[in-house]
């Protein structure tokens, strides 16, 4: 668990980690809540959050345009509701493994 320290101005100090994987910046609103002797600060986020996640390999960047190619040259299908689309893919997870099966 990470510790501040407040100074004599009733100021604190988030520790720098926290920051980086809050991705809080200068002037980041907090909401304060107060449990008993727990003091909660929740980050008031504006707009949408900004999700970073490490860069894609090129092997995964290949993989992920072959199968965008082979998405497209699949016949499409709509479906009236949910319940016929939820079968049609328990079929179809059903007959891959009973094909992994057979190759076993």
């Amino acid at each position: 668990m990470a510790k501040a320290r407040m100074d004599e101005h009733g100021r604190g100090q988030i520790p720098t980690a926290t920051i980086k994987t809050l991705g809080l910046k200068g002037g980041t609103e907090f909401e304060l809540k107060q449990d008993d002797d727990v003091l909660v600060l929740k980050p008031i986020v504006h707009g949408h959050p900004i999700v970073k996640s490490p860069p894609l390999s090129p092997l995964e960047i290949a993989e992920i345009e072959e199968s965008e190619k082979e998405f497209a040259t699949q016949p499409q299908k709509v479906y009236d509701n949910s319940s016929d689309l939820l079968d049609v893919l328990h079929a179809e997870r059903q007959k891959a493994q009973n094909a992994k099966k057979r190759t076993e």
